[in-house]
C-alpha cells in the first residue's frame, strides 16, 4: 500500500504542476504513467473484490484502503488516459500526392558510425530531401561522396561543439537564411527554402536543448519562445501569403508537455502529422545509454534486440506542416545505433 500511495501522490502533482522540472520528466513517458496507473487499478479492484467476498467481519473503525485506493487510482487513469487518447488518431494524411517531394528526418546521434546501414537506408527509401541532426565531422567524412554524388545541394545549419551539426542535403536547389537574421549566440535552428518546380518550401529544422538539467531545461523552453518570435516577427513578412512550411526536429519535448502544448498552440494553422498515429515513439533511452555496447553483465542476446523492448520510450521527435500543404506516406524507420528513428514523408 505505501507503493500505492506514493505512486499516487507523484502522478497527482505531475499531472497538476506540470511547470516543475520533475513533473516535465516524468510526464515525458506517460504510457507508462497510464500502464502503471492501469495495474494498480486491476490490483486494488482485486482486494476490494476479496475484502467484499470474504467472510472476515471487518471493524467498523478500521479504514478500507482498497475503494479509496481504487477511486484515487481509476480517476487518474482516467485522465492520464484521456491525454493519450486524444493527441493521436487525428488525420492529416492524403492517400496520393500529384506532385511530391519526399523527406527523410532523423536526429542521426552523433556517436552512430553504422554508415553502411545509413547509406543502405537512405537508398532504399530515396527521398528527395534529407535532414539530420547531431551530423558529426565522423559523419562528414564517410559520408560526404555519398551525397555529393546523389545530393547536389548541401548546406549546414549551425555548429554545436558535443552535439555537431544540422545539415541539409536535397535534389533542389537550396537557400539558406541562417545569417540573414540574428539568433541567440548559445543555439541556432536552421531555416531555409528549397524550391521544385518554382515552388518554394520553407523548413524550420530544430534540435533544441536536452533537459537532462534544470539549466538545459530552461534553455529549451526560451528556445521555443525565440522560435516563435522570429517566425511571427522575422520571418513571416518575407514569405508568400499561404506558404508551404515544414517545423520538425529533435524538439526534446512530449506532447504531454505543458511547453509543447503552448507551441503547438502558437501555431493554430499547422497539423503535427505524428498525430496520425495509433500512438508514436521516436526515441529510445536504451539505445541512448548503449545498452548493447556497454551493459555487459547483460544477457547478449537482450543486448542484442534491446530496441524491441519498451524501455522508457518516447515521442520527442515532431513533424509540423502548414494547413497549405497535403501530407502522405508517412512512417518511420528503425536504423541500430542511434537513439532516433527516422521519419520518412512526402509532402505537396
Amino acid at each position: 500500500m505505501f507503493i500505492s500511495i506514493v505512486f499516487i501522490i507523484a502522478f497527482t502533482f505531475v499531472y497538476f504542476f506540470r511547470e516543475n522540472y520533475f513533473s516535465e520528466l516524468v510526464i515525458s513517458f506517460l504510457p507508462y504513467i497510464w500502464a502503471i496507473l492501469l495495474l494498480m487499478v486491476i490490483y486494488w479492484l482485486i482486494m476490494l473484490w476479496r475484502k467484499i467476498f470474504t467472510k472476515k467481519v471487518i471493524v467498523p473503525a478500521k479504514v478500507s484502503w482498497s475503494p479509496i485506493m481504487l477511486i484515487l487510482s481509476w480517476v487518474l487513469f482516467f485522465l492520464f488516459f484521456s491525454e493519450l487518447e486524444v493527441f493521436y488518431n487525428q488525420n492529416f494524411l492524403e492517400d496520393n500526392l500529384d506532385n511530391p517531394i519526399k523527406i527523410l528526418y532523423s536526429n542521426i546521434y552523433k556517436d552512430n558510425n553504422n554508415f553502411s546501414w545509413i547509406i543502405a537506408s537512405i537508398e532504399s527509401e530515396n527521398p528527395d530531401v534529407v535532414m539530420f541532426v547531431e551530423y558529426s565531422d565522423e559523419h562528414e567524412n564517410w559520408l560526404k561522396d555519398y551525397f555529393s554524388e546523389k545530393y547536389p545541394y548541401y548546406d549546414k545549419t549551425n555548429w554545436s561543439r558535443i552535439y555537431g551539426w544540422s545539415v541539409v542535403m536535397s535534389k533542389y536547389p537550396v537557400t539558406n537564411f541562417i545569417s540573414d537574421f540574428e539568433q541567440e549566440d548559445s543555439w541556432k535552428y536552421g531555416y531555409f527554402k528549397i524550391d521544385k518546380d518554382g515552388i518554394p518550401y520553407y523548413f524550420y529544422l530544430l534540435h533544441t536543448s536536452s533537459p537532462v538539467s534544470s539549466f538545459d531545461y530552461q534553455k529549451r523552453n526560451q528556445q521555443f519562445i525565440s522560435v516563435k518570435k522570429d517566425f511571427y516577427q522575422q520571418h513571416e513578412s518575407s514569405r508568400e501569403k499561404n506558404s508551404k512550411i515544414v517545423m520538425l526536429g529533435d524538439f526534446n519535448v512530449s506532447p504531454w508537455s505543458i511547453f509543447y502544448k503552448r507551441f503547438a498552440q502558437s501555431f493554430p494553422l499547422f497539423n503535427n502529422i505524428t498525430r496520425s498515429q495509433k500512438i508514436f515513439f521516436s526515441w529510445n533511452l536504451a539505445e541512448m545509454l548503449k545498452i548493447h555496447e556497454d551493459f555487459s553483465f547483460l544477457p547478449q542476446w537482450f543486448r542484442d534486440n534491446v530496441w524491441y523492448f519498451p524501455i522508457l520510450w518516447s515521442h520527442i521527435d515532431h513533424v509540423f506542416v502548414s494547413d497549405s500543404l497535403k501530407v502522405s506516406d508517412f512512417k518511420k524507420i528503425h536504423i541500430d545505433w542511434t537513439d532516433h528513428d527516422w521519419m520518412v514523408f512526402s509532402i505537396e
